[in-house]
């Protein structure tokens, strides 16, 4: 048996736990308190394996209540994630216990009991991980999800939450149908991977791991009933045959690309998406999040207008899965309360949509809205990329950004593509390092006025190439007085994939790119073409005297795999009045 793990207040991530005085209840974004009783200030922590239909053992650590170090013998709510390690031990020996460090332990002062499992193919899990949130996968949510609800610590009411890789884990759970699901809380998860992963045809720097070696596999933590740890040794060898996603990537450039080493089309399998009928037929309450500053920030958007289930979508001043100065798991708590245990704290009946809107200042305002975009009569104001000269940047070009469509004949800026951007620390999720010395810009005069900018920015260039492909990159910038160049969102488009189709989805008005293999069309030489595309959502106010600055780019830091040409090809962008330029901006009234 695990010794006994004792947690007095256990402080969360994100800080303390809200204040409030011994009668105040307090129930809003982030701040949670009097509504429900503190009852127990110690939990203990067990480990051991579930099993699944088809045999698998899972790997499970449970949080309960505890008294004077035992686990308290009645039922209560369950939530838990569907993880890639709960609990394993780093080179130095630090022991690092998910329920700790992501804050969740903290529930059970209150009533819950908290899990965290082990997903087939890793920690101390049997089996193999076979693609990427595989149906095989979301039939174990079914199984582990039915099987907290039956054991007899639970009273039978079960959510799930997560976060990125487990955030998507948490939406697949609500995909197949489990009776005892009742609520999910899941953050920077993708709704469709391919609009996530491949935007605009472009595949990311990132969703190819983990990669993890047999000796960091070992330092899993076994379970509690796996003394010698020989349990865990056979799962460790198991996992030697798990799904190489990179390589799994590489092979489906296409929505539609079907993959031999699992056997489906991963684009279409393991999305959100293609479930949305299931999850509705489920009815099962969605909270998602998100941050300004995340690559996935427009999917959780995207999912809460097309799914009709109740949902609540939270956006941050954060990176990926992060919450500075946000309780999250406070949220959680309030969320997981009225959806599990009846309280009626206000969450559902408070507008579904809560943001944030910063500005380059450094101050900002939360902000709740019915709907999202929040403004549907928000100025889409269009600039139009132009001539001359800002003097405010050394960059290819160095153009205007105006109001004014352009005039005149022949007009157009030529750049041959810079393959060599880079920045000075890794880039992950996040956005990337400027690169306005490398392509071309647009910057306009000195802002009269604050402006804010809150929903979809879309760009529409009229390009040729002299290549029948390759990659564009637009990005929108703040220019301060002093010169800081802060970017605000990024739009990006592989050229052969730039036709437009309707979407399945609800993608909140913007052009979508369906990218199959038969809608890949090469650019004709010299021939200018249109080519419609969207930059992530943001919410931000630019001061006045500030610029605003497009910058287009053929190459970007965080693109996978890139091929280079050579001789680079040469890009114009066209900007007379017949195929005009343009960025079309959500200029909040």
């Amino acid at each position: 048996m695990t010794p006994v793990l004792t947690a007095l207040l256990v402080t969360t991530a994100a800080g303390a736990p809200a204040v409030a005085g011994p009668h105040e209840r307090v129930s809003r974004p982030g701040e949670y308190a009097g509504y429900t009783p503190v009852l127990y200030d110690e939990w203990v922590r067990t480990s051991q394996y579930l099993p699944t239909r088809d045999g698998t053992r899972l790997a499970v650590d449970l949080y309960r209540p505890a008294v004077d170090g035992k686990a308290v013998e009645r039922p209560f709510p369950v939530v838990w994630e569907h993880q890639l390690s709960r609990a394993s031990r780093a080179e130095d020996g630090t022991l690092s216990l998910r329920g700790v460090t992501s804050g969740m332990a903290e529930l059970t002062r209150y009533g819950y009991t908290v899990a965290f499992v082990d997903r087939r193919g890793n920690g101390a899990s049997f089996g193999t991980m076979t693609g990427y949130h595989s149906r095989t996968e979301a039939s174990d949510a079914y199984d582990v999800t039915e099987w907290l609800a039956a054991q007899s610590w639970s009273d039978g009411h079960v959510g799930v939450f997560g976060c990125s890789n487990t955030g998507d884990a948490a939406m697949q759970a609500a995909t197949v149908g489990a009776p005892h699901l009742e609520a999910v809380f899941a953050g920077n998860y993708s709704f469709h991977k391919y609009d996530a992963f491949q935007r605009g045809g472009i595949r990311a720097n990132w969703g190819a791991g983990p990669n993890r070696t047999r000796e960091e596999d070992l330092r899993n933590l076994p379970v509690d009933a796996d003394g010698d740890g020989s349990l865990l040794r056979q799962a460790v060898a198991e996992h030697q045959a798990n799904t190489s996603l990179k390589d799994m990537w590489q092979a489906a450039p296409y929505r539609d690309s079907e993959v031999a080493s699992v056997g489906t089309r991963p684009w279409h399998e393991y999305s959100v998406a293609t479930y949305e009928d299931a999850i509705e037929r489920s009815g099962v309450p969605v909270y998602s999040f998100d941050g300004w500053d995340d690559d996935f920030r427009k999917e959780s958007l995207v999912s809460a207008a097309t799914l009709s289930n109740p949902h609540k979508v939270l956006v941050g001043p954060w990176p990926h899965c992060g919450s500075e100065g946000f309780d999250i798991v406070a949220e959680r708590h309030r969320f997981f309360d009225y959806w599990l245990k009846g309280v009626d704290n206000g969450i559902m009946q408070e507008p579904p949509v809560h943001y944030y809107t910063g500005s380059s200042d450094g101050t900002g305002q939360w902000r709740d809205a019915r709907q999202w975009p929040p403004n549907p009569r928000a100025r889409q104001t269009r600039y139009y990329l132009d001539g001359g000269s800002s003097g405010t940047v050394g960059s290819v070009n160095d153009g205007t950004l105006d109001r004014s469509r352009p005039h005149g004949h022949g007009a157009g800026d030529a750049y041959r593509v810079d393959y060599s951007v880079s920045c000075p620390e890794p880039v992950g999720l996040a956005q990337t390092c400027p690169q306005d010395e490398k392509g071309l810009t647009y910057t306009t005069a000195p802002l009269r006025d604050d402006v804010e900018l809150t929903g979809h920015p879309e760009v529409s260039l009229h390009l040729s190439s002299t290549a029948p492909d390759g990659n564009v990159f637009a990005y929108l910038s703040d220019v301060a007085p002093d010169g800081t160049v802060r970017i605000l969102t990024d739009g990006r488009i592989r050229l052969a994939l730039r036709s437009t189709q309707r979407a399945p989805y609800d993608v909140l008005g913007t052009p979508w790119h369906r990218g199959n293999a038969g809608d890949a069309e090469p650019m004709p030489e010299g021939r200018a073409e249109r080519v419609d595309f969207d930059m992530l959502p943001l919410s931000s106010v630019v001061p006045a005297g500030h610029r605003l600055r497009v910058t287009v780019t053929g190459a970007d830091v965080r693109e996978s795999d890139r091929t280079e040409l050579s001789p680079a090809p040469v890009y114009t962008v066209h900007r007379e009045p017949a195929h005009a330029s343009s960025i079309t901006l959500p200029i909040a009234r």
